[in-house]
């Protein structure tokens, strides 16, 4: 086993919190608390399957920091701090693959799509690392591929296994 063998459908999370572009960011903001996730899949009104954007704990608190005062910030719509287009990757792929296209694009998550371009999951980099420390084989793989090109994505992972020697299951699984 390893990380080129392993499809991304088999360590994505299936239940993927979405929230319409006209929704405000307070309504955004409290999914990801309620749910103690890191990112909401943005979709049009009216096509509940049509990504449009993302949006991510990074973009509120960038949003928040950059408002004159918070009662502004909270009356911003999805769609106005969206990130978009949408990368996504292929249930398909591999774990390698989810690596390369999250270094590629700067990225720590990916919605995930099947043949139809359907989102079927997501895939975050803390779910990579799960599956990485959670099998000597993926350990052994990932490092025998380590490379200086994979060095920042070595380095979160390291930061992820020592986080969960100290506090098991994180306090953040997305």
């Amino acid at each position: 086993m390893s990380i080129e063998s392993i499809a991304v459908s088999n360590i994505m999370v299936r239940d993927v919190k979405t929230a319409e572009e006209n929704q405000d960011i307070n309504t955004i903001a409290k999914v990801m608390s309620d749910n103690n996730i890191g990112s909401v899949v943005i979709v049009k009104s009216d096509d509940l399957e049509g990504l449009e954007g993302i949006i991510t704990e990074r973009d509120i608190v960038r949003i928040a920091a950059a408002a004159e005062t918070s009662s502004s910030t909270f009356q911003l719509l999805a769609r106005d701090i969206m990130s978009k287009p949408v990368i996504t990757i292929d249930a398909t792929s591999s774990i390698q693959d989810v690596i390369q296209s999250m270094k590629l694009n700067n990225i720590r998550r990916l919605p995930v799509i099947d043949r139809e371009r359907k989102m079927v999951g997501i895939v975050a980099d803390k779910d990579v690392f799960r599956a990485i420390i959670n099998s000597q084989s993926l350990v052994a793989s990932f490092s025998e591929n380590v490379t200086i090109e994979y060095r920042t994505i070595y380095e979160r992972l390291s930061e992820f296994m020592m986080g969960e020697m100290l506090l098991p299951g994180g306090s953040n699984p997305n």
